[in-house]
């Protein structure tokens, strides 16, 4: 088949549903499928762009900065009408959330094809970002137009899926699929947790606000009170770069907390074998699924989530199973799961041996593809 993926952004940009789409198209291409993308340059001022990747034509569209976190790319309709009479497409499958996907709507040939829409997150979180707040119900017309002529929706997960209210109107549309990665086979060393003076964590993801690094950074300093040492990696860039280094100086945990900004795929494997345990203490829902999950549960490290209601991540780990599930925006509750891994080291390598075994068998890539292509074909 043909397909067409019409996407935010893509590697290099560093984004869990980038990294998603960029398997999930590789994947495509190994069935034998003939793919394509539209996304935007994810650094203003760049000119339309085209070139290969694992055999995908991945189109990159000037984009002139953000609104509300959305990039602002006023030619992206006129790129997408081309690219759907340049190859034909037998389907478009739209990630949202994304405001370039409206385009679809005001275009006749993108009319034409059966449309896919993967519903990765709602655009309103608990506690929504004001600018959001104020610009939604604009969008959500556009989003619940886009929603109404869509063939299919893929949902992340069945929790999710229960909680969005976009979704509740066609819920007759929905598909449950996962996320998935592809299996690397990273050799998962002998667990040192029993022969380092601390547990080592490490937390993945955007430097920003639901990300819950400060409720982390505040149960590692109670700890510390009470003689608890933990040393903490935190990988990513964002707004938040130096509120957090910040509050590390002023928590007095330099000796402890090592914020590294962006590293490379191969620096986040190494410091994935190096962990212990992986830490994603989001605050709210906007933390819909959690593909760093994947990357440590794939590489047979235990995750520690927390309980944010309608959030896929206590869906992905499974509490006392794989990893554990603490209560979200609550120091003390972290803390005291935290104290508790301390004094017992030796259940990480358990849970992290499940947890890869639940890798395999629900969130392989292979798998997921699959599904998704039996979607288009019914289609």
């Amino acid at each position: 088949m043909k397909i067409l993926h019409l996407g935010k952004y893509f590697p290099p940009f560093f984004g869990g549903i980038e990294n998603f789409m960029a398997q999930l198209i590789q994947q495509q291409g190994k069935q034998g499928h003939s793919v394509t993308a539209i996304v935007h340059h994810h650094n203003k001022g760049r000119s339309f762009s085209h070139d290969k990747v694992t055999d995908a034509d991945i189109y990159r569209v000037p984009s002139y900065g953000q609104l509300a976190y959305a990039p602002l790319s006023p030619g992206f309709g006129f790129f997408l009408n081309k690219l759907v009479k340049k190859h034909q497409p037998d389907v478009l499958h739209l990630h949202l959330p994304n405001l370039s996907a409206f385009w679809c709507l005001f275009s006749r040939s993108s009319r034409n094809i059966p449309w896919v829409v993967h519903w990765h997150a709602d655009v309103l979180g608990s506690v929504p970002d004001l600018k959001i707040k104020l610009l939604y119900p604009l969008y959500r017309v556009f989003e619940t137009a886009l929603l109404k002529r869509s063939a299919r929706i893929i949902a992340t997960s069945p929790v999710y899926f229960h909680s969005s209210a976009p979704l509740k109107p066609f819920k007759d549309k929905v598909v449950v699929i996962p996320l998935g990665l592809p299996d690397q086979k990273m050799p998962i060393e002998t667990p040192v947790t029993q022969t380092k003076s601390s547990v080592g964590l490490l937390m993945v993801g955007r430097l920003t606000y639901y990300k819950g690094h400060s409720i982390l950074l505040q149960a590692l300093a109670k700890l510390k009170s009470q003689g608890i040492s933990l040393q903490l990696s935190v990988i990513g860039s964002g707004e938040l770069d130096k509120t957090l280094s910040r509050q590390v100086d002023s928590l007095q945990l330099q000796g402890q907390v090592k914020l590294l900004g962006k590293v490379s795929d191969e620096q986040l494997n190494a410091a994935l074998q190096s962990s212990d345990l992986l830490c994603l203490p989001s605050i709210e829902r906007t933390e819909a699924f959690g593909v760093v999950l994947l990357e440590a549960m794939r590489a047979g490290k235990a995750c520690l989530v927390t309980d944010v209601p309608g959030s896929g991540m206590s869906w992905v780990v499974q509490d006392n199973k794989t990893g554990k599930v603490v209560k979200h925006n609550d120091v003390n509750n972290l803390a005291t799961c935290l104290a508790e891994i301390s004094d017992d080291r030796g259940i990480l390598p358990v849970l992290g041996a499940a947890g890869r075994e639940r890798f395999l068998s629900i969130f392989s890539i292979a798998a997921v593809s699959e599904e998704i292509t039996n979607i288009y074909e019914r289609l």
